[in-house]
């Protein structure tokens, strides 16, 4: 280069230079580029085909969904809420006989509507509100109709995606369908149906209906986040997440419901108190009463009549035991016929499915006193004196925007105003288990879009 710049020929200096130049720029453009890459490749909304997740044959060690991380790992739960199937085993619901197809009249107006952040007084569109809560798929039904649908990050229409506690609700109103055909009383005993826990404190004294409205005393601490919370110690003990290093662990969900003994602070029906192994002794009892499993059940009393089509199944534990606490992946189609019969008085395609008077026992909610004073109460997402809990369902009294609400963890809803007929389906993989801002966020957006329907 110095004999270059020494050179006393100015068209060789020039020459020299302009290449110096070009070089710089090259390397600004090649350096700007690979920060707007990395940024890219970084952006905590990216969905599973954007990270690469399983992508390869092998995919790399970083990028493999396991079930050690595929149940309440961000952002491994972007690729495996689509795919549990394939890590997990489980059982099939069966479609109907003959698929019914669903009326859709989409309202783009609907792309319109603003969302108030939580925690800000900004709003944003839909697009912004679907990317922030990690939104999978949105569907949304007036009347009987679909007026408004989305999906991203792989979902279409017929994709099973898991709905985690979501599963309590159907759970719960199979558990209602039971008591209104007479199989058993919500003030029966549940040792009645299931001695075996009759020396399981949290169950031994407890009523059907208690158990089924989570007011019955139990000993368990619902906390994703804690490795040696209850819910942690269930996960394990069904096989889902990695045990606990030097912790020994029932070996099935029976053998570890027998183990839960009452909260000494409460009596049985003090307080709501949500609790996920409430719903499996549930789950038991109707299958006792009903001398089916529960794939079965949901299969004679509801897919079969709603004219379901496609996949539809629930996942069991290690040791081959369905589990209702949060296993049911479902599509968006499937869910929305579902819904569509909720918000109809129970009635799908002109025929009865569930009976009004059911429906009518969860829109009447249950003791907000008992929801008041147990843990669940709170100023964001359930504010003192607007919510209950009705057999496996949340319920919102507010006067105006009375709902009825299935919800499950890292963004899974099923939203039913009956009074205006409107329902909304949410599937997402949010990162984090339970979070204040995206469940106000997606309640935020689920009253606007009622607000903006209603209005019509």
């Amino acid at each position: 280069m110095k004999s270059f710049v020494n050179a006393k020929n100015p068209y060789v200096y020039l020459l020299c230079l302009c290449a110096l130049m070009v070089g710089a720029m090259l390397f600004l453009f090649s350096t700007v580029a690979g920060a707007n890459a990395a940024t890219a490749t970084q952006d905590k909304y990216a969905t599973a085909s954007e990270l690469e997740l399983m992508e390869g044959f092998p995919p790399p060690p970083d990028k493999r969904v396991t079930r050690d991380n595929a149940m309440l790992t961000a952002p491994f739960n972007r690729w495996s809420y689509l795919n549990m199937r394939m890590l997990y085993p489980s059982a099939s619901i069966k479609a109907a006989e003959k698929a019914i197809a669903i009326k859709k009249e989409i309202n783009k107006g609907l792309d319109t509507v603003v969302v108030e952040e939580p925690g800000s007084d900004s709003m944003v569109d839909m697009e912004t509100f679907m990317k922030k809560t990690y939104t999978d798929s949105l569907v949304v039904i007036q009347g009987d109709k679909i007026v408004y649908e989305k999906f991203f990050n792989g979902m279409n229409a017929n994709q099973p995606h898991q709905m985690m506690s979501v599963t309590k609700s159907f759970g719960g109103l199979l558990g209602l369908i039971a008591v209104e055909d007479g199989k058993l009383g919500e003030d029966d005993l549940v040792v009645e149906y299931i001695p075996e826990l009759k020396d399981a404190g949290a169950f031994a004294d407890a009523t059907f209906g208690q158990v089924l409205n989570m007011t019955n005393s139990m000993d368990f601490s619902e906390v994703y986040s804690d490795p040696k919370s209850g819910i942690r110690r269930y996960s394990a003990v069904l096989g889902w997440t990695a045990p606990e290093p030097g912790v020994e662990y029932e070996e099935n969900l029976y053998e570890y419901i027998g183990t839960l003994g009452i909260d000494k602070k409460h009596k049985h029906g003090e307080i709501f108190h949500y609790q996920t192994p409430k719903t499996d002794v549930v789950n038991w009892v109707i299958n006792r009463v009903n001398e089916q499993p529960f794939q079965d059940i949901m299969y004679d009393k509801l897919w079969s009549k709603l004219g379901t089509e496609g996949e539809t199944y629930v996942l069991l534990d290690k040791n081959g035991t369905l589990v209702v606490g949060g296993g049911l992946n479902a599509t968006p189609n499937n869910l929305a016929r579902f819904a569509i019969m909720m918000i109809n008085d129970g009635k799908f395609d002109g025929k009865q499915v569930v009976s009004p008077s059911v429906i009518k026992k969860l829109a009447d909610g249950g003791s907000i006193k008992a929801f008041d004073t147990g843990p669940e109460s709170d100023g964001v997402v359930f504010p003192k004196g607007e919510w209950s809990y009705r057999a496996q369902w949340w319920v919102k009294h507010t006067k105006g925007m009375e709902a009825i609400v299935a919800i499950g963890v890292h963004g899974q809803w099923i939203y039913l105003d009956v009074n205006h007929r409107i329902a909304i389906i949410k599937q997402s993989s949010q990162p984090l288990s339970k979070d204040e801002y995206l469940n106000g966020f997606d309640l935020n957006a689920f009253y606007a879009i009622i607000n903006y329907l209603s209005k019509k």
